[in-house]
């Protein structure tokens, strides 16, 4: 019986790929502005990974502002809308490189700083975890997740998903998939969310060249 179940599984998979790359050739050939493609990016990101709230944050400036989202509240968005931390006057805080700091575990992901030994990161450099409550209750090595804002806890979400949309070294952005609901990203979903995340980066190569 195990059979059957598997190639409908992957049936079901597949045809959600091909619907999902079908959408995005759609977006290429419609639109050139990036932000137009990210609030259409958003509607193909809910429907695979299954979350309540989704958004992408795009390179804009020195930071990665939303430029989309679907599900999120509006006092959400603009509390998270900026990543870039300051000192008490407001100046940017820099690293090496004179790169602008890039606060809580988005601007880890986004920065590509993060330990993939660690089970809340993916080989593929996400973030994803089943519950932000299990998370932080379970007390991990000091710094392996960074300064966090635990903003996403805070609002009561429970899993959460970080891609990044990243191409040729280049970090254009990332999808942000959150629920109230815990455990809502299956591997599978997280595997649909990364390939979706890597064709989404070829959109926006050519939309922010």
């Amino acid at each position: 019986m195990a059979g059957p179940a598997h190639n409908s599984s992957s049936t079901s998979r597949l045809d959600l790929e091909r619907r999902a790359f079908l959408d995005l050739l759609r977006i290429a050939n419609t639109m050139a502005n990036p932000k137009d493609i990210a609030r259409q990016l958003v509607v193909v990101a809910r429907h695979l990974s299954g979350c309540e709230a989704v958004a992408i944050r795009l390179k804009n400036g020195p930071g990665y502002p939303y430029a989309a989202s679907l599900g999120f509240p509006e006092q959400f968005i603009s509390l998270e809308d900026d990543l870039c931390a300051k000192d008490e006057e407001g100046r940017l805080l820099r690293g090496e490189h004179r790169q602008p700091i890039l606060a809580c575990l988005c601007g880890r992901v986004l920065t590509g700083q993060v330990n993939r030994l660690q089970p809340f990161f993916t080989d593929r450099g996400s973030f994803i975890t089943p519950s932000t409550s299990q998370l932080l209750a379970s007390h991990p090595e000091p710094g392996c997740l960074g300064h966090t804002r635990n903003r996403c806890h805070g609002a009561g979400y429970e899993t959460v998903g970080l891609f990044p949309i990243r191409r040729d070294d280049v970090t254009y952005g990332l999808i942000q998939c959150n629920d109230h609901r815990p455990g809502r990203l299956t591997a599978e979903s997280v595997d649909l969310m990364e390939n979706l995340a890597v064709s989404a980066a070829h959109l926006f190569q050519l939309a922010m060249a």
